[in-house]
Order: structure tokens, then sequence, then C-alpha cells
């Protein structure tokens, strides 16, 4: 597979229409390959990897395809560019709310053309931002189902919908991943390709690749439902990740394991800010204080209470007592919703977004725009 070219098919019976679609785009400064079709074949777009740029001649004769697009453009790499001669605004509101990107009018006009495609190529591709200052929150914990995880995809998903800017959510844990279970997602390549086989490069072209959450400012990097547990990588390729990254992406939350080693040390030496997850859990936060104090003592680590309940007021200063240090913040515990948020892949945003525990993952987001 050729991850440079962007496939451009061409549907249209106009010779001259095609010319000038040829014509305009050897002015874009993108690798591509022209596939032409006199007429619209659904099946001709089953390539589910390649980005591809659609154009479709449309008019009442045809209006039909509009049903096809439906389904098609649920793949977000299915971008379609709907052409017509035809002066008619029900076509035109049909085709938008078929998911189609662009609307022009023929006969083509270079300029309109060129700002088109281009404004799709850069929305698509990932463009690096200019003087991006781009922040890394690493988020881990000790304890095995604190919610970790559940934390870190919603968490990404505030700070997304706050600021509208790129938002990375990667997987680093060395178990089975639980993002792809949670989101009910199926990533095209998972952590350890993206780790093991950016370079400068292919930087754009394999970030233009990372599944998008639903259309929003959300990307997310996880690995697929077969992950072999225990699978570590090397300082160097950790470290070359991160430094594309954030000319990319705007936030990068990392979710990982708590462990020393070298994959870990690296996400940590690269974080801004580390959120670390604890419950009431008297035990396990003797145990999370000697690995704070031995490995993250010079961090800037903000520890959060997860699956707060009000009967955990009497225990609060000793928790804090055991830690040595203030909790940060408390994220109260809403056992349903939040089952019903993993069940359903969704964020908890999406099952209710009045609650009080999507209030306080906005809290901590605005904490991250505002002082991070």
């Amino acid at each position: 597979m050729d991850l440079a070219n962007i496939k451009i098919l061409i549907f249209d019976q106009d010779d001259l229409s095609r010319t000038l679609i040829e014509r305009y785009i050897e002015e874009c400064d993108f690798p591509y390959e022209i596939l032409r079709y006199n007429e619209f074949d659904k099946s001709l777009i089953k390539d589910e990897i390649s980005y591809k740029f659609i154009f479709i001649d449309i008019s009442k004769r045809n209006i039909s395809i509009l049903e096809d697009l439906k389904i098609l453009s649920d793949n977000p790499r299915n971008i379609f560019f709907i052409m017509t001669s035809e002066i008619n605004t029900d076509i035109y509101v049909k085709a938008l709310r078929a998911g189609a990107k662009e609307y022009l009018r023929k006969p083509l006009v270079k300029a309109d053309f060129l700002t088109a495609i281009k404004k799709q190529y850069k929305k698509e591709m990932l463009v690096p931002a200019k003087d991006n200052k781009s922040k890394i929150i690493a988020v881990t914990s000790y304890e095995r189902g604190c919610g970790k995880t559940f934390f870190s995809i919603n968490i990404a998903r505030e700070l997304a919908g706050i600021t509208r800017e790129r938002v990375l959510l990667i997987d680093f844990n060395d178990n089975l991943n639980n993002v792809t279970f949670s989101l009910d997602i199926d990533p095209v390549f998972d952590t350890n390709y993206y780790i093991q086989n950016i370079t400068e490069n292919n930087a754009q072209v394999l970030f233009s690749r990372v599944f998008n959450y639903k259309k929003s400012s959300l990307y997310i990097i996880s690995n697929g439902l077969y992950k072999s547990s225990g699978t570590r990588l090397a300082f160097d390729n950790v470290q070359n990740f991160f430094n594309f990254a954030k000319n990319y992406f705007k936030y990068v939350i990392v979710d990982v394991n708590l462990s020393m080693d070298v994959t870990n040390e690296t996400i940590f030496n690269n974080s801004d800010v580390i959120f670390y997850i604890i419950t009431s859990s008297i035990t396990a936060n003797q145990r999370s204080s000697r690995f704070i104090s031995t490995n993250l003592s010079h961090k800037r680590v903000r520890v959060l209470l997860n699956k707060y309940r009000s009967k955990d007021d009497v225990k609060l200063n000793e928790i804090e007592t055991v830690l040595k240090r203030e909790i940060f913040y408390k994220i109260p515990m809403n056992l349903m919703v939040t089952s019903a948020a993993s069940n359903r892949g969704k964020t908890i945003r999406e099952i209710n977004s009045d609650l009080d525990i999507v209030k306080s993952y906005n809290k901590v987001a605005k904490y991250i725009v505002n002082r991070v």
C-alpha cells in the first residue's frame, strides 16, 4: 500500500470536465493517483484505507447516487466533491446532507476548484501547525480498574470540545488495549506501528491516517483487539514520535500503565503534567506514594481521586497523609452512566452532558488549557 498517494476518482461522462480536473490538479503539491470513469459505480470505492477525493457529476437524472453517498461518506477517508451544471438548490442541500464536502458548479472554474481541493487536503492531511506550543499530558495509575483509561478518553474528548484544537489520545498500555474496547473502534494501524515506523518523511501522511473520532478534533491511536502483552518500545522511537506529534497536535493525552522502564521514562520526561489516578484504597495509595516519591518526585504530578463518593470524605485526610501530597481534584462516581458509556462505545458526554461527572472532566480540561 502506498501511503503517500491520494486517489482521485472522477465519475463524469464529460471529457472536458475530466480534462480540466486533471489539468487543475497538476498545480497541487501533493502526490496523487487519478482514476477516471464515465458512470458512477459505488463498488469502485471499496478501499477502506486510502484517502480518496471523489468527484461526481450529478443532476436530476442521477440524483439517486446521493443515497449511496450517505453510506460511503461514513468512511472519513472518502471525500466527495459534487459537480453539477444545474442551478438547483434542492440538489445542493441533498448533496451536503448526504455527506459531500464541496459543491462545484460546472463549467469548473480553476480558482474555485483549487480552493476547494486544497482546503480539504489541508483539513484531512493534518498539515503541521505554525508555532504550535503543544502539551503532553500523561495519565497513569498503580491500580487496575481505577478508571484510568476511561478518564483519558473523556478528558481528551473534553479538550477537543473546548478548544476545537487537534487532540491526540494515544494508548501506551502494555496489556490488551482498553481504548479499542471502550470506544468500540477498529484502528487501521496500532500504537506500535506508529512508534516503530514514523519518520520525518512520512509523519504527515501517517498522522493523516490516525483514527478520527466522529469527525471531531479528537484523534486516537490505540491498539487492535489482539495486541500482544509486554511489548515495549525503544527510547529513540518513542522520543521521535513525540517530537513529530507535537508538530501536528495541540494536546497529546498518553494513557500509560505504571512502571519505570525506558518507554515510560521517556513518556514522563516529555509530559508537561502527569495525572495520577487513585481511588480511596489506602493499600494501593501506600504503594503509589512510594512510586511517586521514588520515580516522579521531580515531575509535575497532579493526583486525581476517581470514583469519589461523599462517604469518602472521612478518608480524605488519611489518603493525603499516605500520599504525602494533596488531592488535586475529585471525580465523582456514577457507575450507571460510566457503564452505559463503556457498553455503548461512547464518551460520557454523549450519554448525558449535564452530569456532575461531565462537569468535573470539563474543569480538569480547562485547567490543562489555562495552567499547563
